[in-house]
């Protein structure tokens, strides 16, 4: 019996970054649609494999994505458009608000890619993240069969992105020490060291998104995160390249502490860690926000021995102690009295987590599909895929960098309050925080923007970066 042939994709589909494309008009290549969110870590490890597939087979292959929002906020195409960006995806790219593509393949889960044959044919479909390896193989196979194809024409391609020229780049990191501000220039491949107007000192990275250890000009990050600094060395959640890094600030020198640059799940005695989105010091021992893994991992810095602290692997929001407790993709970190708080994307929650005991608790956050922009009682209250945190000590709160509600908002420790900050300004997507005595620090990602909040004005500065 031969494979039914693949539904065509609908007209309907909102084309961000490429003219509107039908299966019809690649027929005579292989085709793979890929299903995909925005919000998933799964989902960011397939596209970028299929992306590299893409470039060794540019004209007999065509992997188009169909995007499907979990999140109310991203239904909007500049969401998913700064999902790109940050990303660095240049694939075709159709938004599917209302999931319609989705229902006419009847899937079941993402992220899902579908192989279809030269003929139009769908031949299998390659469910989750950890499939590129054998679709790779089935893509090569349909390609030896189909034969020569010519090259691809313009209508087929991905439009040229507009060159942006700005001195940050989807900052998603923020560390303070010393009188100094720490960013981390995500969408640059790299991390700023400035003094608190924005006059940038040294610049550890050489932007090129390769996974490299070495002098500050010599080193490589590929989309570094999270931030923390520690007895002269300022640690990097380096996320693109599943590892933490290391920056010596006396030298400057980075070196890899975690990873090797490859995603893996966690196996014995291996430490491999799958999208590191946030690092943070407590009590001589490193947290690592292993977000593609659904855990938290705990690294000494003293013995150097690397322990699983909490989570169980699996996706959801249960508490518990240690790997009876379930994450949903830990985004954030920061570090409070013998615990660490931490922002789950993929289930808009706050948690907090008791080091070393791994006991997990639910601060903010009501399941995996629950989020809103309530405030009030934490029992009733609602983030949408918060993306930062920082502990403000001096006035008992936990600010939260509520990204998909382009919002901050503040946890009341003695209140059990959640509100929102009053903002001279609105913010896109803020993705990082850090606190002083007298501001918050909050860097928006979607904007390209850090700025200082002053608690006692009440006014919001945006900070002026200067290269040396």
């Amino acid at each position: 019996m031969s494979a039914p042939n693949a539904p065509e994709l609908s007209g309907k589909l909102q084309w961000l970054n490429a003219d509107a494309q039908q299966l019809s008009a690649h027929r005579g290549r292989v085709v793979v649609v890929l299903f995909w969110s925005a919000s998933s870590v799964y989902c960011h490890n397939l596209l970028h494999a299929f992306a590299a597939i893409q470039r060794r087979h540019p004209d007999a292959l065509s992997v188009l994505t169909v995007h499907l929002p979990k999140f109310e906020a991203e239904r909007h195409a500049d969401t998913v458009q700064e999902a790109l960006r940050r990303l660095d995806i240049h694939l075709p790219v159709a938004n599917d608000p209302d999931w319609s593509t989705w229902q006419h393949y009847g899937l079941q889960s993402w992220p899902t890619a579908v192989l279809i044959d030269a003929a139009g044919r769908r031949v299998i479909d390659f469910v989750g993240d950890d499939q590129a390896p054998a679709a790779e193989a089935a893509v090569q196979d349909l390609i030896a069969k189909a034969g020569a194809v010519p090259p691809k024409p313009p209508h087929l391609h991905v439009r040229p992105r507009h060159k942006q020229f700005g001195l940050l780049s989807s900052p998603g990191g923020l560390a303070l020490a010393d009188g100094k501000l720490f960013i981390a220039d995500t969408g640059h491949h790299r991390i700023l060291e400035c003094l608190p107007d924005g006059r940038v000192q040294r610049v550890f990275g050489n932007g090129i998104p390769l996974f490299l250890d070495g002098p500050p000009g010599d080193a490589c990050f590929n989309r570094p995160a999270g931030l923390d600094v520690y007895r002269d060395h300022l640690y990097v959640a380096d996320t693109g390249n599943h590892a933490v890094r290391r920056i010596d600030l006396r030298s400057g020198n980075v070196d890899t502490v975690l990873g090797d640059g490859h995603a893996g799940a966690v196996d014995g005695a291996k430490v491999p860690l799958d999208n590191p989105m946030a690092v943070c010091v407590l009590d001589e021992s490193l947290v690592v926000a292993d977000a593609g893994n659904n855990r938290l991992g705990l690294y000494s810095l003293v013995s150097h021995a690397f322990t699983d602290l909490a989570g169980s692997g699996a996706l959801g929001l249960l508490d518990g102690i240690g790997a009876r407790a379930k994450l949903a993709h830990p985004l954030a970190l920061a570090a409070g009295r013998n615990q660490v708080y931490v922002a789950e994307g993929s289930s808009s929650s706050v948690r907090s987590v008791a080091v070393p005991e791994g006991r997990v608790n639910t601060v903010l956050g009501q399941g995996l599909y629950q989020f809103g922009a309530q405030d009030g009682p934490r029992q009733s209250a609602t983030l949408q895929h918060p993306r930062a945190l920082a502990v403000d000590e001096r006035r008992g709160a936990v600010w939260v960098a509520d990204a998909y509600n382009g919002s901050i908002r503040m946890f009341g420790g003695n209140t059990n309050q959640l509100s929102t900050l009053a903002l001279m300004q609105s913010l896109r997507q803020p993705s990082a925080l850090a606190v002083d005595g007298e501001s918050l620090w909050i860097a928006d990602a979607a904007a390209d923007h850090v700025y200082r909040y002053f608690f006692e004005s009440e006014f919001l500065s945006r900070l002026n970066i200067q290269m040396a």
